[in-house]
């Protein structure tokens, strides 16, 4: 099924289910993801994505900048990094590394090939991350963890889609997510707050953002700026 939108036809990939009502998604890419009841009309989703098309556009809008702050240099001569976008050069090299030099970010690869530019770029984007947490983790172990006898947690990295950030509260482990490297450091800043929080309110309730608050007055801004 295709429809217009924006002035050009959209695919949109339907999906009929055990559901009791329609819904529209948009995935990743931008595409259009219906799902629907068995018996479901073309005419009533037609009508769904029609009366939405104000938002399907903005959606896409989103999904487009998201995609340009996440590349990560296996397309596109640019990459976010900590909120600024930097030039990107290739060298050839005995082993692969990454430097930020000003504005550029220069890539040292025995290969160029897309495996070798991602494992490169997330093993500095890690190695980062990692320092910031270092230099930001001690308010925190201070300020919330040693006046309730909490461990200070170790803090991980890994890549994840889904997710800023996790905190395993019984193992005192904090994982933050590769991606924040594309945004500013205040959302680094952000998240590791959250996560930090999660020992005294293990939810999202009220309660938990009274936490964040108190400490980041300014925490919905740097949320906006992660959307």
């Amino acid at each position: 099924m295709q429809v217009l939108i924006g002035g050009q036809y959209e695919p949109v990939t339907i999906t009929r289910k055990k559901v009791k009502r329609i819904t529209l998604r948009i995935g990743k890419q931008g595409e259009i993801l219906i799902t629907c009841p068995r018996w479901t009309m073309l005419y009533e989703i037609e009508k769904l994505i029609y009366t939405n098309e104000a938002w399907i556009l903005d959606q896409k809008l989103r999904r487009r900048k998201e995609a340009e702050v996440n590349r990560e240099g296996i397309s596109g001569d640019t990459i976010w990094w900590l909120g600024q976008p930097r030039r990107v050069s290739y060298e050839s090299a005995s082993r692969d590394s990454v430097t930020i030099d000003g504005d550029e970010i220069r890539f040292f690869l025995k290969e160029k090939t897309d495996a070798r530019i991602e494992a490169a770029f997330r093993k500095a984007a890690n190695k980062k991350l990692l320092e910031l947490a270092e230099e930001a983790r001690a308010a925190w172990d201070t300020q919330i963890c040693d006046p309730k006898g909490i461990e200070h947690p170790v803090i991980k990295t890994r890549y994840m889609t889904s997710r800023w950030g996790v905190c395993y509260t019984t193992k005192h482990v904090i994982t933050l997510s590769t991606r924040l490297i594309h945004y500013p450091e205040e959302c680094f800043e952000y998240v590791l707050l959250h996560e930090y929080a999660h020992f005294l309110v293990p939810n999202h309730s009220a309660a938990f953002y009274s936490v964040i608050r108190r400490y980041m007055t300014d925490y919905r801004e740097r949320i906006r700026l992660l959307k």
